[in-house]
């Protein structure tokens, strides 16, 4: 995906966003629910403008966050060699954002809607899309599975990456058919936690065989 189309995209998904809460703003509680647990229910509320602008500034942050990434990688762990694929993921995560403070809105209203379903399916579909493209993000320190030991060996980085993919394709899958079949965000966490665990441990396991951890040769004195 090229800049342009991402830019594009992404505004779009802010200012409809912005639109739809300047419209349903008046029929919103004071203090509207801003937090559910893992069982889905309401824990935690603000006033409804705090409430809002909290909504509509997590897209916000996750498009300039994205667009500073390039900016600020050092030399070395540039990001042009997969721009198209960071492109890909900063439209899916402000999409993302977007999806969840709709979904958000709608629980606020008091509508028979399930909080912890929609999250667990919006985040199911989130770790699918984000695992199809985890392969082809090359080495750098904001984005992808950051261990001692990918971050050392660009063999272990894009081996460790490959798995990764298939663990958040699989989870994304898990957890959308958790959504529907045994909803509850207790159990997201535990597929969640594997998911992340499995390519860390691996990495490791991969450096020792690839890379080995023999002493640094000594450096002479002069």
């Amino acid at each position: 995906m090229n800049t342009r189309i991402a830019n594009i995209i992404s505004i779009a998904g802010i200012v409809a966003l912005g639109a739809y809460f300047a419209v349903i703003y008046p029929d919103l509680p004071d203090p509207m629910p801003t937090h559910w647990n893992a069982a889905g229910e309401a824990d935690g509320w603000m006033s409804r403008p705090g409430g809002t602008a909290s909504l509509i500034a997590v897209p916000v942050f996750m498009f300039v966050l994205f667009k500073l990434i390039p900016v600020m990688s050092p030399r070395g762990f540039r990001t042009e060699s997969f721009t198209g694929v960071l492109n890909i993921l900063m439209t899916t995560a402000v999409v993302f954002g977007c999806v969840i403070a709709v979904g958000a809105v709608r629980a606020a209203l008091g509508s028979d809607f399930e909080m912890s379903t929609f999250i667990m399916g919006a985040v199911g579909l989130l770790f699918m899309v984000m695992g199809n493209f985890l392969g082809k993000v090359r080495k750098n320190f904001f984005i992808g599975i950051r261990t001692p030991w990918t971050l050392a060996s660009d063999e272990v980085w894009a081996k460790t990456h490959r798995l990764g993919g298939w663990c958040f394709v699989i989870a994304g899958a898990l957890i959308a058919i958790a959504a529907v079949t045994a909803p509850g965000i207790r159990g997201m966490g535990y597929i969640v936690i594997g998911m992340v665990l499995v390519p860390v441990v691996y990495s490791y396991l991969a450096y020792r065989r690839i890379e080995g951890f023999a002493p640094d040769p000594e450096i002479e004195e002069e």
